[in-house]
């Protein structure tokens, strides 16, 4: 679980936090918005782009009720160009709010890198985003998953990002479990295959993840390299985020060398114009020139890897499927054949479902069950166990199939009649 630490008026967090966060411990750090005048400031550049771009009086409302409820006043269409607006407003603010935040935060640090340009992320509620779904790809393409789609879980460094970096996710507005961040802290040592857009490939198990309840200013701080993604928004909130990636010491890129990272140390001096320098002096930058201009020339197709063979565990028989009840102990997902999988909910309830999420085809077999419902792993989206309803309204819910515990076996049967609650 996190670590949470306050910071109060005379206090700093302990020196060593950076070495902890880069051996996977993950923080939540409480009370930046009192402590820092510069993040206030933030809040103001976000609301005067806000305001230029979809209005003065969604500002105004935006600064008094809260931005949770922005998606009341802004139509779903406008939440690209609105974002793209805070984009703009912020970036220019990131350079003195991080080497403010560092110096009293991590008081020991000597060299810091940055992200040139920091991630501004509005996720309202996916019943509304859904009917923008082509605009809002549309705009992940050009500025990457999870700023205003949901992220499936990855490792920055899959794609584009430093294996060092540290990312400082800041909560602008609340920040509830149910459209916030996830962090799979129990997969932070895992070796997982993922594919060339950087998400996990299908077939890869997970853990059930961390996610977090913030007021605005908490900030969580963990290392890039850990597995984290985004929770399908499920709740009546939008959520504001502001995040940044840093590192201490010249940033590593294992994969593309493609994010500019600026040497905070160098700006403000005269020599603050060659600051990304240094950071692209390194063999990753020249080996990725040739993908990067051919990137925007002509971008080219993801060569996705060919999925794993879908778990299927017991025996099927004249339709059915015979499931071991010990190969599928209390609070698992297992798949049964590619289109079922079986759920333990209890010692003495099992039901057995169709096996693909809705949403965007997660497979439930690599899930688990919390609080009576299967979960995906991809969003951290819930489906009850009895209805195979969501809290998305818009999405279809899953199948049930007839599932028995019968002595020492799960007997499914996918063609008998199920007595669910059907969809009406």
């Amino acid at each position: 679980m996190a670590t949470e630490i306050q910071l109060g008026d005379d206090t700093n967090p302990d020196t060593d936090l950076v070495d902890r966060a880069l051996n996977g411990e993950v923080f939540v750090i409480r009370g930046v918005y009192n402590r820092f005048q510069l993040f206030k400031t933030l809040i103001t550049a976000s609301l005067d782009a806000i305001g230029k771009s979809v209005g003065e009086e969604v500002a105004r409302r935006a600064e008094t009720d809260g931005f949770e409820r922005i998606h009341e006043w802004v139509a779903p269409a406008d939440i690209p160009a609105m974002t793209d607006a805070v984009y703009d407003s912020v970036k220019p603010l990131a350079p003195g709010f991080l080497t403010a935040f560092v110096q009293q935060a991590f008081p020991e640090a000597k060299t810091l890198y940055y992200e040139e340009t920091p991630n501004v992320r509005f996720h309202i509620p996916y019943d509304l985003a859904r009917a923008q779904k082509d605009s809002f790809k549309s705009f992940s393409k050009d500025h990457g998953e999870g700023k205003i789609t949901a992220h499936g879980p990855h490792r920055d460094s899959w794609l584009d990002c430093p294996s060092n970096g540290i990312n400082l996710w800041f909560a602008v507005g609340s920040v509830r479990k149910g459209n916030g961040l996830t962090i799979y802290e129990a997969d932070y040592q895992g070796d997982f295959v993922y594919k060339d857009s950087g998400d996990i490939a299908d077939g890869e198990k997970l853990h059930r993840p961390t996610t977090f309840d913030l007021e605005p200013g908490d900030c969580v701080m963990f290392h890039t390299d850990q597995v984290h993604g985004s929770e399908l928004n499920r709740i009546n909130e939008t959520r504001f985020v502001i995040s940044f990636r840093m590192s201490f010491g010249k940033p590593i890129f294992p994969n593309r060398h493609y994010h500019k990272y600026v040497n905070a140390n160098m700006v403000g001096t005269p020599f603050g114009f060659m600051a990304s320098v240094p950071a692209a002096m390194q063999a990753s930058y020249v080996r990725t020139l040739p993908w990067r201009a051919s990137e925007k020339l002509s971008p080219r197709p993801k060569n996705e890897i060919v999925a794993a063979p879908p778990e299927a565990i017991g025996i099927e028989r004249d339709g059915k499927f015979f499931v071991p009840i010990e190969a599928a102990p209390v609070g698992a997902v297992r798949g049964v054949s590619a289109a079922y999988c079986v759920a333990r909910i209890s010692e003495n309830e099992a039901i057995a479902v169709s096996r693909r999420c809705p949403h965007s085809g997660g497979d439930f077999a690599n899930g688990w069950v919390h609080d009576g419902a299967i979960v995906c792993p991809w969003h951290n989206l819930p489906f009850d166990a009895e209805t195979g309803r969501s809290p998305c309204k818009t999405l279809a819910q899953v199948r049930r199939v007839k599932c028995d515990i019968i002595g020492d076996e799960i007997v499914i049967d996918p063609v008998a009649k199920e007595a669910a609650v059907e969809a009406g």
